[in-house]
C-alpha cells in the first residue's frame, strides 16, 4: 500500500510540475507577445506601406500618355478661359490599365515572383522585411542580433482607385489644375505571430498645369473602379 501511495504521490508531483512548466511557458509567451506584438505590427505595417508605395511608383513610372491629350483649355478672343475639357476616354483607359498593372505587380511581389512589367523580383520569397529580435531589446549591442522575424503581405482584394481633379487659385490671376490617379490597396500584414489588415491610399499626379487667368467653375471629374 505504501508503494502505491508513493507512486501516486510521485505522479501527482509530476503532473503538478508539468502544469507549472506549461503555465510558466504560457505566461512568458503571453508576456512576450504583449510586449513585442504592438511594436512588431507597427514596423511591419510601416514597411508594407513602403513596399506598396515603391511598387506602385515603379510600375507606373513607365506609364505612357500625352498630358496635352488629357486636358484641353478653351479661351475666347480676349484670351479668357471659357472652358476646360477632359478626355474622359483616355483617362478611363489610364485608370483601368494602371489598376490592373498594379494589381498584377502586387500579387507577383507577395509570391516573390517576377514583376510582369519590369521583369524584376521586388522581394525574394515574398519577404518584405526582416526584423532582428534584438531590435525589441532597445539595446545598442543587441539591436541587430538574434533570429529575424519575416514580414510578408497578402492582397485581400483587387486594387481600386479613381481619377481626381482639382483647380485652385495659384498666385495672381493664375489657376493650378491638377489631375491625379488615386490608388487604394487593401492588404494583410503577416508575421509568424499574427496577421492584420492594412489599408493604404496614394495619390499620383498625372498632370499639374498652371493656367493663366481665372478658370470658370468646373464640375469635378469623377471616374472610379
Amino acid at each position: 500500500m505504501k508503494k502505491i501511495k508513493k507512486i501516486k504521490a510521485k505522479k501527482t508531483k509530476l503532473v503538478l510540475l508539468i502544469m507549472v512548466i506549461v503555465l510558466t511557458i504560457w505566461y512568458l509567451v503571453h508576456s512576450f507577445n504583449a510586449f513585442v506584438e504592438p511594436q512588431l505590427q507597427a514596423i511591419a505595417k510601416q514597411h508594407t506601406g513602403f513596399a506598396i508605395n515603391n511598387i506602385v511608383k515603379e510600375v507606373l513610372a513607365d506609364m505612357e500618355y500625352e498630358s496635352d491629350e488629357l486636358l484641353k483649355v478653351e479661351r475666347n478672343e480676349a484670351q479668357e478661359v471659357t472652358s476646360i475639357e477632359y478626355d474622359s476616354k483616355r483617362l478611363n483607359q489610364i485608370l483601368y490599365s494602371a489598376l490592373n498593372t498594379i494589381d498584377e505587380s502586387l500579387l507577383a511581389a507577395q509570391d516573390g515572383k517576377k514583376d510582369p512589367k519590369t521583369k524584376e523580383v521586388f522581394y525574394e520569397d515574398g519577404i518584405l522585411y526582416e526584423i532582428p529580435l534584438g531590435y525589441f531589446t532597445k539595446s545598442y549591442l543587441l539591436y541587430d542580433h538574434g533570429p529575424r522575424i519575416k514580414v510578408r503581405m497578402k492582397m485581400l482584394n483587387d486594387v481600386t482607385g479613381e481619377i481626381k481633379t482639382e483647380a485652385k487659385a495659384y498666385g495672381i490671376n493664375n489657376t493650378m489644375i491638377r489631375i491625379s490617379l488615386v490608388v487604394h490597396v487593401d492588404a494583410q500584414v503577416i508575421t509568424f505571430m499574427s496577421s492584420n489588415e492594412y489599408k493604404t491610399s496614394m495619390e499620383l499626379p498625372l498632370i499639374v498645369q498652371v493656367v493663366n487667368g481665372t478658370v470658370p467653375d468646373m464640375s469635378p471629374y469623377a471616374l472610379s473602379q
